[in-house]
């Protein structure tokens, strides 16, 4: 067994002296005075030590003493020692700080742990306290407000870990010796002292096993149908397609781009949220608080992964694309992600849905025409590329009216003769102005674009332009197979 040490028995002996601090005596001349506490017993040496080796100093008092004189074996509490008591912990995350820059703790869910609880070995420990007085008053002022915590015994707690479960002890009384001195006395008049002795079961244990926690931490599917009735277990599974398989339960987001490369099936896979995906599989948060979440780190918590293995992105429809998946070897916080088949042809670009536009079936970006200057952007009119193409979120301009802002003006700076851009439009700088290619009520249903700023692919469903494959899914809307049959 490597070594170990973690002060059982001294956190034993400092909550026994905590016992005895305090205590006060009353002088004679009224006054109150609290009584020090010290571990040893006063041996020839140390008594020479304090009286610095003089005859004519004495050591102060009252004053207690505490020390073990015993530790053994309790046979009567022993148990069986292959016995291990599993605990399943889930911490609180206490990431977000205050005012004064102090971490807090939030309503979300921490770290998840089992501990491994090995069985402790079980001892009496014996402890003795002696009680220095130099008149018989003092001792019975401090025997008298002793005494009476012990009926029959007084309880102590070593730590405040609530998996520890050895933390709680109790403290027996055994005996007494009333005074050290003794009758008729000699010539030397010694400190008497008055010794109590205590009996405290205890138990020592060995290192615990902490593990990343091993259970299941979330459901997603519900057992209930709408009529309230119980479903049967083939409709549990997850899209109800493949009953035999198994499927990791990945409670965070992802998001879904098209590969920098000319493979119209290759996709790119990251998380963009790294600390909701470490809860989540009940990953280490110390391991990665400097580095990158990879794939890596990930797949080694779900099962077996091997080339081939399958990855699902459910669609609002409820049709579920698949594809294969492997760690991009170059980059691995990326999973590479090679779909079936051409999600562009699945779901008919914008080349073949929308006529007038050029066959690339892309936008340059999506801006708010009131927060967005071209002119400015470009450093000038005639610096605009033609061909530059927009999906707007506002309307601006309108028949017969020149209002609208200044950064969507023709070339000589005037507004553009009766235009109107309207919101959803998908607009096109033809060297001259802005033309508008297709509006609201021009598009087909559905018609699918590429914003190749943010490489996400958009779809209108004749009332907005939504996501449609590419981006972001969240829980629940996509899944591992790790280990296909």
């Amino acid at each position: 067994m490597d070594f170990f040490y973690d002060g059982q028995i001294r956190r034993y002996v400092t909550q026994f002296m905590r016992i005895f601090i305090g205590f006060k005596y009353e002088a004679g001349d009224g006054t109150q005075q609290s009584v020090p506490v010290m571990y040893g017993d006063l041996s020839r040496q140390v008594a020479n030590i304090i009286r610095e080796n003089s005859e004519n100093k004495m050591p102060t008092v009252p004053r207690i003493a505490c020390y073990i004189t015993g530790l053994e074996q309790d046979k009567g509490r022993l148990s069986d020692p292959t016995f291990i008591s599993k605990v399943n912990i889930r911490e609180r995350r206490y990431d977000e700080f205050d005012d004064n820059g102090d971490p807090v703790y939030t309503g979300e869910q921490g770290g998840n742990y089992t501990v491994e609880r090995l069985m402790p070995t079980p001892f009496t420990l014996s402890m003795r306290a002696d009680i220095w007085c130099s008149n018989t008053d003092q001792k019975l002022q401090l025997l008298e407000q002793i005494l009476v915590l012990f009926n029959p015994a007084l309880e102590i707690q070593t730590t405040d870990n609530y998996i520890d479960w050895t933390s709680l002890s109790v403290v027996y009384l055994d005996g007494m010796t009333f005074s050290s001195r003794t009758i008729p006395q000699g010539v030397d008049s010694d400190i008497d002292i008055a010794t109590v002795d205590f009996q405290i079961p205890v138990w020592i244990s060995p290192p615990a096993k902490v593990k990343k926690l091993g259970i299941v931490r979330s459901i997603i599917a519900n057992i209930f149908t709408e009529d309230g009735d119980i479903k049967e277990l083939s409709q549990l599974v997850f899209n109800g397609t493949q009953a035999n398989t198994v499927y990791v339960n990945n409670r965070y987001p992802v998001i879904l781009f098209k590969s920098n490369n000319n493979e119209p099936r290759d996709y790119d896979l990251t998380i963009p949220d790294k600390w909701q995906a470490i809860q989540t599989l009940g990953l280490d948060e110390k391991e990665f608080a400097n580095k990158t979440l990879d794939w890596n780190s990930v797949l080694a918590t779900q099962g077996s992964f091997k080339a081939g293995s399958y990855i699902y992105f459910k669609q609002p429809s409820g049709y579920e694309m698949r594809g294969t998946f492997a760690v991009n070897p170059v980059d691995p916080h990326i999973l590479l992600v090679t779909m079936d088949e051409d999600p562009n042809q699945k779901n008919a670009s914008i080349a073949s849905t929308v006529s007038g536009i050029q066959p690339r079936g892309t936008i340059d970006a999506i801006i708010d025409p009131f927060q967005y200057n071209p002119i400015e952007k470009f450093k000038g009119v005639a610096n605009i590329p033609i061909g530059e193409r927009y999906l707007l979120l506002e309307t601006i301009g309108d028949e017969g009216n020149s209002d609208g802002p200044d950064g969507w003006k023709g070339p000589d700076g005037s507004s553009q003769q009766s235009y109107k851009l309207l919101a959803n439009s998908i607009i096109e700088w033809n060297g001259s102005q802005w033309v508008t290619l297709k509006d609201p009520s021009t598009l087909n249903n559905p018609t699918y674009i590429q914003n190749l700023k943010t490489k996400i692919q958009y779809v209108w469903n004749g009332t907005e332009w939504l996501k449609s494959f590419e981006g972001e899914y969240a829980p629940g809307f996509w899944r591992l197979d790790p280990d296909p049959a």
